[in-house]
């Protein structure tokens, strides 16, 4: 069961486009080279065990799986980071996305339906826009069922600085998929600096007479005519 749960997140998060980086590898984001570095790490050795997956598959993203007996039931959590599309996403635009993400769920929905005879469907819960680690995201639910057994699954779009991170949870239970979920984005080490303001130009001031400097150039103006 476990097995199937990672090659489904796989599966989500290989669809989910190709991953860019914001930064120089090598390049520390400092207010001299503003900029977005995100890490993460197991939050949890004791109960996760990151998954080995094809880098030919997946290059950009991290799996990992609840070990056996470390969770109530089977659970797989997923950390991807691409390059964000935007800094500053706009709420309205995001709404926008969030609505989307119900309507593909549907779409999947349909298809899976087809492909399976029925044994698998997907149908959505909730997506919304909300505020995660103090950054703009959105958040979508869905119920996902399998022969006859239901899982839920949720996933995060966290638009931080440059870089756009998508976490995704799955877990038997909606409060489950929740709490592994909250596990991994706080393990996310953030470092944001935007660019500083354009510094305005100095206007340099005409020496007084008497200075000893050279007097700036004038140019005469028309005499009346």
């Amino acid at each position: 069961m476990r097995g199937k749960f990672v090659w489904l997140l796989l599966a989500l998060s290989v669809l989910s486009g190709c991953s860019t980086r914001s930064m120089l590898r090598g390049v520390t984001v400092s207010p001299d080279h503003p900029g977005t570095s995100i890490s993460f790490k197991n939050p949890n050795p004791q109960k996760w065990a990151r998954v080995v997956t094809p880098s030919r598959l997946s290059p950009t993203v991290s799996i990992f799986a609840c070990k056996p007996l470390a969770c109530a039931g089977a659970a797989v959590v997923s950390v991807r980071v691409t390059r964000s599309p935007t800094r500053h996403p706009d709420h309205a635009a995001l709404e926008k996305a969030a609505k989307l993400l119900l309507a593909q769920a549907r779409a999947q929905d349909l298809m899976m339906d087809a492909a399976s005879d029925g044994d698998e469907r997907v149908s959505p819960v909730s997506s919304k826009v909300m505020q995660i680690r103090g950054y703009p995201a959105i958040l979508a639910e869905t119920n996902r069922t399998s022969r006859g057994k239901a899982r839920r699954m949720l996933t995060g779009h966290l638009f931080i600085g440059l870089q756009l991170v998508q976490i995704s949870s799955l877990a038997t239970t909606g409060a489950q998929a929740r709490r592994y979920f909250d596990e991994f984005a706080s393990s996310l080490n953030i470092t944001d600096i935007e660019p500083g303001a354009p510094i305005a130009p100095t206007a340099v001031e005409s020496p007084e007479p008497g200075d000893n400097a050279v007097p700036a150039e004038v140019t005469p103006k028309e005499s009346a005519q």
